[in-house]
């Protein structure tokens, strides 16, 4: 349940925000895919850890976010990771029936993928969570 709140969060703070789409799952790419359709983000894997309290359901969650770039160098995939960045980390976020607690940037890492061509960032928010 509040995974899938945690990504509604997510979701609604960045779509049309970062300068790319955002998904839940990634889009059908065929093998060797147009760069026409990168870049691109998805919202990925999440965790959950019980934050309860005697008379409140709560989480911390994990959100996982994957970014996407055919762009020459890095510069491309760390500036979306970079305005995710800036509307996440101590982000003052609303869902209704919840308090967000916190949302705190854990770690960030860019790569080359193995097809050589495209660029794969990847980064992981805590977001602390109660039932209102």
């Amino acid at each position: 349940m509040f995974e899938n709140v945690a990504q509604q969060i997510v979701y609604s703070r960045l779509n049309g925000a970062i300068g790319c789409p955002v998904f839940d799952t990634a889009p059908f790419l065929p093998e060797a895919a147009p760069g026409t359709t990168f870049p691109y983000c998805v919202i990925g894997a999440d965790t959950l850890v019980a934050w309860d309290t005697d008379d409140t359901r709560g989480a911390e969650c994990t959100v996982t976010l994957h970014f996407w770039s055919r762009a020459s160098g890095f510069a491309e995939v760390k500036e979306f990771m970079g305005a995710a960045y800036g509307l996440l980390h101590r982000a003052n976020l609303v869902k209704t029936g919840y308090s967000v607690t916190d949302c705190l940037f854990e770690f960030s890492e860019a790569m080359a993928d193995p097809d050589g061509i495209t660029k794969h960032g990847a980064t992981r928010y805590r977001l602390t969570l109660q039932e209102t």
